[in-house]
């Protein structure tokens, strides 16, 4: 599945690209240690060992080079030589192979006119080391789990990630993401949804600013207090922020719009009760884009239905553990799972046929 997603000829470009080719003949070569890194994730409960084992007796013919085993200090060791780059390379590689053509003529716009994407924020325990400790310690002096956190942007047509980026909380993460989205690609006609407990505030302005509309659902300690119900059953609130000052700010105007789940605004007041139950969304005219309209357009989304949230929770249920005790490696660990999602995400549903992906 591997190299049938990802082609041994671009594993080597990559490598070249990033100047991380070996100098010399080495039993764990640099183009070996790409898909190492991506069946990690395929075999997470296994040993460094036992990975390689799989992976260079499930296709011996493209893993030669890799000879007898080797021990896992040896793994390790070639990681570190690999470094983060490739990796990342290869993400950059399928984000832009799923973007379409930029018009000269309306200065990039068609880019986002009509593009749905999701953002996630996944939380992923780190070794608890003094060099993981340093990079990616919590803000808030929390020492009961080191949580790496994985921010995405998912287009929701291809499910490719667009953008991501890699911080110590989902505040300074949503921050990261919107300094390294590619121009063009969040505008006027974008919908941005999430399914979060908290907005991130400055993810909520940004996108305004840039003119996006957004639905998320959000948690049910979110306070949305009823200032102006509407005819079609939603209402206007001036929310109270969540903890450590993300949410909207109390200024902020939003719409809260019912939410069973269906595709269809509930039945229920959307203001009663602590469930989540409600959607809350920058797009306030509710003549223009009625309740229901607001519901449909979420549930075709199908945010956090299928996207690296998901992916991760089948692989290894409620907490994800990170092997790598330094914070280049977990780096490199990380674009290796955005990597695999997109590999697995294809076999599964092969949804790409129009989306030059893995050439």
């Amino acid at each position: 599945m591997l190299v049938q997603a990802f082609r041994p000829e671009l594993m080597d470009r990559l490598v070249d690209e990033a100047e991380r080719k070996e100098r010399r003949s080495r039993l764990l070569p640099a183009r070996v240690m790409m898909y190492f890194t991506l069946a990690m994730w395929l075999f997470e409960t296994s040993s460094y060992e036992e990975v390689l084992a799989k992976l260079t007796g499930g296709l011996p013919e493209f893993f030669e080079e890799a000879g007898d085993l080797a021990s896992a200090a040896a793994i390790t060791r070639a990681r570190r030589r690999l470094g983060v780059e490739p990796l990342k390379a290869l993400c950059a590689h399928l984000a832009a192979s799923a973007e379409p053509e930029a018009s000269p003529a309306d200065g990039g716009t068609a880019r986002a006119a009509g593009r749905v994407l999701a953002f996630e924020s996944v939380a992923l325990e780190a070794p608890d080391t003094p060099a993981n400790r340093v990079a990616f310690g919590a803000p808030d002096g929390d020492c009961r789990h080191l949580n790496v956190w994985l921010t995405s942007l998912t287009d929701c047509r291809t499910r490719v990630v667009v953008a991501s980026a890699i911080a110590s909380g989902t505040d300074h993460g949503a921050e990261s993401l919107l300094v390294r989205c590619p121009p063009g690609l969040i505008g006027a006609g974008t919908l941005v949804v999430g399914d979060e407990e908290t907005i991130p505030s400055n993810l909520w302005h940004a996108l305004a600013e840039a003119g996006a509309d957004q639905v998320w659902q959000l948690g049910e300690h979110a306070q949305l207090p009823a200032a102006r119900g509407l005819p079609d059953g939603s209402y206007l609130s001036a929310p109270v922020g969540g903890h450590r000052g993300t949410g909207p700010r109390r200024e902020t105007v939003v719409r809260v719009v019912p939410w069973n789940g269906t595709g269809r605004p509930g039945a229920r007041r959307a203001e009663e009760g602590g469930r989540r139950d409600r959607l809350v969304t920058s797009i306030l005219d509710d003549d223009a884009v009625p309740a229901d309209v607001i519901a449909a357009r979420y549930a075709r989304a199908g945010a956090g239905r299928a996207g690296v949230r998901q992916f991760t929770g089948q692989l290894d249920g409620q907490r994800v553990f990170l092997r790598s005790k330094s914070p280049e490696l977990v780096q490199q660990e990380i674009y290796a799972l955005l990597c695999t999602y997109h590999a697995v995400r294809n076999l599964v549903s092969p949804n790409y046929a129009d989306v030059r992906l893995y050439e």
